[in-house]
């Protein structure tokens, strides 16, 4: 079994899909509203939302869209997303490269490495929890 994150955006998603390319690596592909049959018949602002985006490499899988339900997006709806690195100095590099621009609320620390999770908020308002992988 699988847990796949699925992140919803109020018409950034491309500008933050490829923030987290940057982070991840992956090849990233999108598929946007005007795309679909009919979708040309939308006005030209909408056909640009992004329908369906996929980050995908050998370690992570991530999806997203601009297209959100009829509440909206807002902060506090979002995800939390745990990534468990094995590498202590990837995961201070993937963490220093999410904490720009966003809120680091648990700080990593030396205790990382001993079972105690480090946490931010990035600039998206994506929630992410980071915890050091043994190696196995």
């Amino acid at each position: 079994m699988a847990i796949y994150p699925f992140l919803t955006f109020n018409g950034n998603c491309k500008e933050a899909m490829r923030f987290y390319q940057s982070c991840f690596g992956g090849e990233l592909h999108f598929t946007y509203l005007g795309d679909t049959p009919g979708g040309k018949r939308f006005p030209h602002e909408i056909r640009q939302l992004v329908l369906h985006a996929s980050l995908v490499s050998e370690h992570i899988r991530l999806y997203a869209s601009d297209l959100g339900g009829e509440e909206g997006v807002a902060s506090g709806n979002s995800i939390s997303l745990w990534i468990s690195i094995t590498a202590p100095r990837q995961l201070k590099s993937v963490f220093q490269k999410l904490a720009k621009e966003g809120e680091v609320t648990a700080p990593l620390s030396p205790e990382v490495l001993k079972g105690q999770w480090a946490t931010l908020t990035d600039r998206y308002a994506v929630q992410w929890i980071f915890s050091a992988a043994s190696a196995s």
